[in-house]
């Protein structure tokens, strides 16, 4: 046995180093390995008289490691992911961080059940062009002018429904006590807090036009919220333009109520492309000042088919009363502010898919 273990050890090793953008077959469909290395160098600014150590960080940027399998079952087929976090800066890591579950696939589509991003959060990062970096669209989106980032969940004990083919991505999500890092209380799920949520995108030709909405019933941060968040994207050739418009409201947490919007461009050069977006969230109802303003630019070069480098600027305007981040979710190392700051992230990356 100890030998088989070895052996196994060195296969897979070797299947990893194979230079593949698609997942390592290592029994058939049954079992897949695929993953992601993302790392990065910043040079940040959190524009706050009191911090004292701006400068040089190395971030890992949702690197991950994952399992997938499909297992025949008759008409239909069962279906496995285990996905985790690997913090590759800091040496830390534990199993199922990431989207993990089980379900059934068929021609209906597919249901399974589990820890999953929320259809909000997909809408979002389907539309974005810089996810995970120093650019990452929820400096703005799903955050507000003092909490920052809340609603681009990864909902726990959930159960989702997705439909998709050529022309047509629905999904529609139920979870209880959904909130990662949540408490555990010993029983059974909390269910007097709840999220329910649905997407539905549409491709006409060139374009991509998608709705999506989130509630939740006690969220930590925001409460009882509502959240509508609207995008569209037109392809030319291997470039894109696209919008975005997200409205919040909360019954319980006033600093949600707030609209945002976005505009963002990917131009394709050939080896790589050039981004930019600009992100605008406004004031929140009954706040004045606390409206905010994002931009960031980079350059993207593809190496091959599964690695990149990049160079990427981001910077986020606050006005007086408001603290929105300067790099806020996806991205490792944050970049906080206080009222009235105007942070900002210069960075340089790397991206190795497998």
């Amino acid at each position: 046995m100890q030998i088989k273990y070895k052996h196994l050890l060195m296969i897979t090793g070797f299947l990893l180093s194979i230079n593949n953008a698609s997942a390592v077959e290592v029994v058939d469909k049954k079992l897949e390995i695929y993953g992601k290395v993302h790392l990065s160098i910043d040079s940040s600014d959190q524009d706050d008289s009191s911090v004292t150590n701006d400068g040089i960080s190395i971030s890992n940027n949702s690197s991950r490691l994952g399992f997938k399998g499909e297992l025949p079952a008759g008409d239909l087929t069962m279906i496995y992911q285990y996905e985790q976090g690997v913090n590759l800066d800091s040496g830390s890591g534990s199993l199922v961080t990431r989207n993990s579950f089980g379900g059934i696939k068929g021609n209906f589509g597919k249901v399974i059940v589990g820890h999953h991003d929320t259809p909000y959060k997909k809408l979002g990062s389907k539309w974005g062009v810089f996810s995970d970096t120093v650019g990452d669209r929820r400096t703005i989106m799903g955050a507000s002018y003092s909490d920052g980032n809340q609603l681009n969940e990864r909902a726990k004990n959930a159960i989702l429904y997705e439909f998709k083919n050529k022309s047509i991505w629905f999904q529609a999500m139920y979870a209880v006590d959904g909130e990662v890092g949540s408490a555990d209380t010993g029983g059974v799920d909390n269910n007097d807090i709840t999220m329910s949520g649905l997407l539905f995108q549409y491709k006409l030709g060139s374009i991509l036009i998608g709705l999506a909405n989130e509630t939740w019933e006690g969220h930590s941060k925001a409460g009882d919220v509502d959240a509508l968040r609207a995008a569209v994207s037109y392809m030319f050739g291997k470039s894109k333009i696209g919008f975005i418009y997200e409205t919040i409201d909360s019954s319980t947490d006033s600093q949600w109520n707030r609209d945002a919007m976005g505009i963002n461009v990917k131009f394709d050069m050939g080896s790589g492309d050039i981004r930019a977006h600009y992100l605008v969230a406004d004031s929140a109802e009954g706040a004045t000042d606390t409206g905010a303003t994002n931009l960031s630019l980079g350059y993207f070069h593809n190496l091959d088919k599964s690695k990149q480098v990049y160079l990427a600027y981001s910077a986020t305007d606050n006005d007086a009363n408001a603290k929105f981040k300067g790099v806020d979710g996806g991205h490792g190392d944050e970049v906080a502010t206080t009222e009235g700051g105007s942070p900002s992230s210069l960075s340089a990356g790397m991206i190795f898919k497998f």
